[in-house]
């Protein structure tokens, strides 16, 4: 599985770069096999109080593909909201329902 993070009109820096592959890597572990590759785009928007917008495309291995986006204030939160939306919507295409609050991280 390939993790790709790139950033448009926002400066992906090492440490920006490092947690999205984490969080990714951390939030779709159960569904590792199904999963080909995921790109990452992280953008800071001009309009909408200057969010970031954290767009994700998952290539599955069973041919398609799932989409989603999350915004927020602090790009490591848009990086957070779109790993949990990625988990879940890639559980849910697979058919099967894993619970991130059971794998908390732990503090």
């Amino acid at each position: 599985m390939q993790i790709r993070v790139s950033g448009i009109d926002a400066s992906v820096t090492g440490e920006k770069r490092a947690y999205a592959e984490y969080r990714f890597f951390a939030a779709i572990a159960p569904y590792e096999t199904r999963i080909r590759a995921i790109d990452v785009v992280l953008t800071r928007q001009r309009a909408a109080n200057r969010q970031f917008l954290c767009t994700v495309r998952v290539d599955l291995s069973g041919g398609g593909h799932v989409k989603t986006q999350a915004r927020a204030v602090h790009p490591i939160a848009a990086i957070d909201r779109a790993a949990e939306r990625t988990a879940w919507l890639v559980g849910h295409h697979s058919g099967q329902r894993f619970s991130l609050k059971s794998h908390a991280f732990s503090s």
